[in-house]
């Protein structure tokens, strides 16, 4: 999977997500997605399309335990044979669940350089 194919994921499911930084208009939404990347593992012998395996933290905020459209963001990356194992978190003075999980994406980072 590539980035451009998890971004489509997050589209797909019709709730405010943003990179790097929460968006200040999304702080009240009650589901929401904030994403980052934080490792690069350099791919070798992989051709020039992509030259390094990108790691995003995937966090997802909601209201509820269970959230539906959790379950659907699983399903929709299982369908790209992405399985992750996902951790959750109650954060009391906030009153909100925070799932989140890594995700590994192929990425030619040097390309546009």
């Amino acid at each position: 999977m590539d980035k451009e194919e998890l971004i489509e994921i997050f589209e797909n499911l019709k709730i405010p997500f943003n990179e790097g930084i929460q968006n200040d208009k999304d702080t009240d939404a009650n589901t929401r997605i904030v994403f980052w990347e934080y490792g690069w593992d350099p791919i070798t012998g992989s051709g020039t399309e992509y030259d390094t395996k990108v790691i995003y933290q995937v966090s997802f905020f909601s209201k509820i335990p269970r959230n539906p459209k959790l379950i659907e963001l699983r399903k929709k990356l299982k369908e790209k044979k992405v399985n992750p194992y996902i951790e959750h978190e109650y954060i009391e003075d906030k009153q909100y669940f925070h799932s989140f999980f890594p995700v590994e994406v192929c990425e030619n980072i040097e390309r546009n350089i």
